[in-house]
């Protein structure tokens, strides 16, 4: 069995390429890009492990602040959408990140 790359299995997850396209933000895509890298592998150095965190909380930070934007400021049908998208991202991604923690700490 060989390994996909990370477009080729993207390529696959329709869904993906859809809210990629909806949402246009290089940052949502970036941190697909890297739940897509670490399904494919999973087994991170402790040593990669503290700039993926970071970088993942960062843009986790980024998705909470425009959750809020879309909340308050924001309205439509296309709001609510994005709202909810940011929503689930930075949900996802501050779960992502508590794996990679413990994963870093007790090298599992």
């Amino acid at each position: 069995m060989t390994e996909e790359t990370p477009l080729e299995l993207v390529s696959k997850l329709t869904e993906f390429n859809d809210m990629m396209e909806f949402m246009g933000d290089e940052d949502l895509d970036e941190a697909l890009a890297l739940v897509i890298k670490l399904i494919m592998k999973s087994d991170v150095p402790s040593t990669k492990a503290p700039s993926i965190i970071v970088k993942l909380q960062a843009i986790s930070t980024k998705f909470a602040l425009l959750k809020r934007n879309y909340m308050t400021f924001q309205t439509g049908p296309e709001a609510s959408k994005k709202k909810n998208t940011y929503a689930s991202a930075s949900e996802a991604i501050d779960k992502l990140v508590d794996a990679l923690k413990y994963s870093a700490r007790y090298g599992a």
